[in-house]
């Protein structure tokens, strides 16, 4: 038995990219398990909850390919708006992850993937911003979104998480491992 209905103007991303103009997808434990015509799905599954209808859009979930999880939005409204990207990055974004702990990472990488799925983004790529790769990954897992952990490293002689670049892509693959 399906768990939700949803209706609307359908965009698939299958290879006919096929647009259901009405149309309706059913959930069932989490998996979509039918896209058809909203009038056959709802005849088959009339008692399920159902959500949308003739004015809605149903897409596939969005990918964010470039996204920090860990640091400012703990503090977001903290950080000047006017600051120039050195001044951001150097006298802002590096000090936080410095001070950050693993709590910290989970906590901020929760609260992004949250808001970031009431948006519609299902997958996010994690820009390399992370000294708490297992805890970014709890905070994934308890969202219930796809993505990709990297940890922070970068080859300057000075900043937290500097180190010469043999080490840095051996912590990488460390994650990936």
């Amino acid at each position: 038995m399906a768990d939700l209905v949803i209706t609307g103007t359908l965009l698939t991303m299958d290879t006919d990219r096929t647009i259901w103009s009405d149309g309706a997808v059913v959930v069932r434990a989490g998996r979509i398990t039918e896209v058809g015509h909203r009038s056959t799905i709802t005849k088959r599954h009339g008692d399920v909850k159902t959500l949308g209808g003739a004015n809605s859009l149903v897409t596939p979930g969005f990918v964010n390919a470039h996204q920090h999880l860990t640091g400012d939005r703990l503090i977001r409204s903290c950080i000047p708006d006017n600051l120039v990207a050195r001044e951001a990055i150097f006298n802002w974004a590096v000090p936080i992850h410095a001070a950050h702990t693993g709590d910290d990472d989970e906590l901020s990488a929760t609260l992004s993937l949250l808001e970031a799925v009431g948006n519609g983004i299902t997958t996010t790529v994690e820009a390399g911003t992370v000294a708490n790769p297992e805890r970014v990954g709890e905070a994934f897992t308890r969202v219930g979104v796809r993505g990709c952990i990297s940890t922070w490293g970068w080859d300057l002689t000075d900043g937290p998480y500097a180190a010469p670049a043999d080490e840095v892509l051996d912590r990488q693959q460390a994650v990936l491992d």
